[in-house]
């Protein structure tokens, strides 16, 4: 992840997409890529990881990714700066450390 920048307004935005638009949502549940590729979120791999990486999350935590008021809840925690490195701590944080 050291050589690409994550854009956190681009995964910001995402986020506010995926609580929101349930036809994103019908869509992502069964391809995630074909999602974003259809929605134009067009993410650096760096980006890409980090989307797997949230969602593996908060499946682990027992929270299903498409269920708006429990992603609500978490998108606070993830997402509260600008700053990359953050967000990439907060993932971390959320997973026991073991990604």
């Amino acid at each position: 992840m050291a050589d690409e920048e994550v854009r956190v307004p681009v995964l910001r935005r995402l986020a506010e997409q995926a609580m929101s638009d349930p036809e994103f949502r019908a869509v992502a549940r069964v391809d995630l890529d074909q999602a974003l590729s259809t929605y134009g979120y067009d993410l650096n791999a760096a980006e890409h990881a980090l989307v797997l990486r949230f969602r593996s999350t908060l499946e682990e935590a027992g929270v299903d990714l498409f269920l708006t008021p429990e992603l609500s809840m978490d998108l606070d925690a993830f997402l509260e700066s600008d700053d990359p490195a953050s967000v990439e701590r907060a993932i971390r944080g959320r997973s026991g450390g073991t990604r």
